[in-house]
């Protein structure tokens, strides 16, 4: 198992990409104290656009259908977001500047305590274990400990800015990730440009993050390269177009995604729900499909470890705490309080399979459309750049 791990040692200097993208940034914008591992110019303004779920090879193979986005395209114009590649960690990587063993938000749903689970996105408890008890829910606004990048550069009087659709303006989970950032709600994503414009013609340094998140709400649902995601594709292509349309001059456009999703092969699936042998020894599971966090009864761990990579064999990978750790699974820092969130065993497939529970989590076991793990398909998605001058 040692071995087989080995290979998350040699990711490039860039991992977890989007915190170090972040640091980048306000590198770029003058910030002091930011490391810019992506060695970014200069630059007075920036407004880094996120397509929810635009993964690489995704959009290499459905690049006729987003002209725009294809333009930027370049061989290298790529990289890897962090684990677990998952909308909630990748958000609050990127406000942050952290990988998710700092930030603390380590999936789409773990545990906050024996009893807790948190699912960070609608900032709602449930019991972990059906005969437990859910905790209350934490304040939001106090649940990142750590100073956020966002915050730190603020500090330094750079202008930061959020466009969010106006229904996640005054969520939990923007009051979390978002609180350093003023936040700009609008109707409508055809009134993003005009807010964008508006966030980055300041006086100063200005960042102005936008968020469109339906590419990865019909990949779910429909799958990744359907009709529906292909609808969605164009509308964001048409949208970043539009930004970069009314860019004030000198200032960078990035167009980036939090991760990239795949289609299950639901011949490498397995139901933790209907397998009795998966469920021995595990108290809990949390986590995306195809990033579980098992939880298990004391002293079980090994057992448990055993019994998972013998069922599952090559088609999955896991992994202890204690391994993924070591090899920088949740980045170079990891603070106690996101150690204790994270399962004693960490299960990713290495293909197209997941771990579904067709009774516990109904909705999303048929989804088609999923991401979290290590392939590229999970981890790979674009760095697009255009500039104002460049457009004049």
């Amino acid at each position: 198992m040692a071995a087989q791990f080995d290979e998350l040692r040699l990711m490039e200097a860039t991992w977890p990409g989007l915190a170090n993208l972040t640091q980048s940034i306000f590198s770029g914008l003058g910030g002091q104290g930011f490391r810019n591992a992506f060695h970014l110019d200069r630059s007075p303004a920036t407004c880094l656009l996120l397509l929810d779920g635009l993964g690489w090879n995704l959009l290499k193979a459905h690049a006729r259908h987003a002209p725009f986005l294809a333009s930027l395209m370049q061989p290298d114009a790529h990289f890897k977001v962090g684990f677990p590649a998952t909308t909630a960690s990748s958000l609050a990587t990127i406000s942050s500047g952290m990988g998710s063993g700092a930030h603390g938000i380590v999936g789409c749903s773990f545990a906050l305590d024996e009893h807790t689970e948190l699912s960070p996105l609608t900032w709602t408890c449930a019991p972990l274990q059906p005969a437990s008890e859910a905790g209350p829910v934490p304040d939001p606004e106090s649940f990142i400990v750590p100073q956020t990048a966002w915050a730190q550069a603020r500090e330094q009087g750079i202008a930061i800015s959020t466009v969010m659709l106006a229904r996640y303006a005054t969520s939990d989970f923007t009051k979390a990730i978002y609180r350093a950032s003023r936040i700009l709600p609008a109707p409508a994503y055809e009134a993003y440009p005009a807010l964008v414009n508006d966030a980055l013609n300041v006086e100063g340094p200005a960042f102005c993050f936008a968020y469109f998140g339906d590419l990865d709400f019909a990949g779910h649902l429909f799958g990744a390269g359907s009709p529906a995601w292909v609808k969605q594709l164009e509308i964001a292509d048409q949208l970043a177009r539009s930004i970069a349309g009314q860019l004030p001059a000198s200032a960078t456009l990035m167009v980036i995604a939090d991760h990239g999703m795949r289609d299950l092969d639901r011949d490498a699936v397995r139901d933790f729900d209907t397998e009795p042998a998966l469920q021995q020894g595990v108290q809990a599971i949390a986590g995306d499909i195809r990033a579980r966090y098992l939880y298990t009864e004391a002293g079980q761990q090994d057992r448990v470890h055993e019994r998972w990579q013998n069922r599952l064999g090559d088609d999955y990978r896991v992994l202890s705490k204690t391994q993924a750790i070591a090899g920088g699974l949740f980045g170079d820092v990891i603070l106690s309080q996101a150690e204790s969130r994270i399962g004693q065993l960490i299960v990713m497939p290495t293909g197209g399979g997941g771990i579904i529970r067709s009774e516990g989590e109904k909705h999303a076991s048929h989804w088609r459309g999923h991401h979290g793990a290590l392939t590229d398909d999970d981890q790979v998605v674009p760095l697009l750049m255009c500039s104002g001058l460049a457009r004049r």
